[in-house]
């Protein structure tokens, strides 16, 4: 990994190997939801106004959104979760805020530095199979 590239919150998760489960892609665990849309913005260190506001779509979709803060290590925040709450529920609108779950820190990683401080305004719209 180059000095200056810090694992985001999908990175992480993407190169963990879980014990007790496996992964699967978002079809085959949501197969209930015929479509979704997230809008999220984020505010904080490193977003600029062309990124500020993202969209993802089923197709897309990932179990984290990523942070933007180059300085911030597993950054980002579990849509995942959000997800699975709804689907359980069976809402089909859902909105709030989120912390990114990550921190500052050194280039190699040895130091941190505290918490990252970006936030996320996340709408989350869902269409079910009938």
């Amino acid at each position: 990994m180059p000095a200056n590239k810090r694992d985001k919150a999908s990175d992480v998760f993407n190169s963990t190997n879980y014990a007790f489960c496996s992964k699967v892609s978002f079809s085959e665990a949501f197969p209930q939801i015929k479509n979704m849309r997230v809008e999220v913005e984020e505010d904080g260190e490193g977003v600029y106004e062309l990124s500020k506001r993202q969209v993802f779509y089923k197709e897309n979709m990932g179990e984290f959104i990523n942070c933007s803060n180059s300085r911030c290590y597993n950054g980002g925040f579990n849509i995942g979760s959000i997800i699975r709450n709804m689907v359980e529920s069976k809402r089909t609108e859902f909105e709030t805020d989120r912390r990114c779950q990550g921190y500052e820190g050194s280039p190699k990683g040895k130091k941190r530095y505290g918490p990252c401080f970006n936030s996320f305004h996340i709408k989350v719209q869902i269409t079910y199979n009938e």
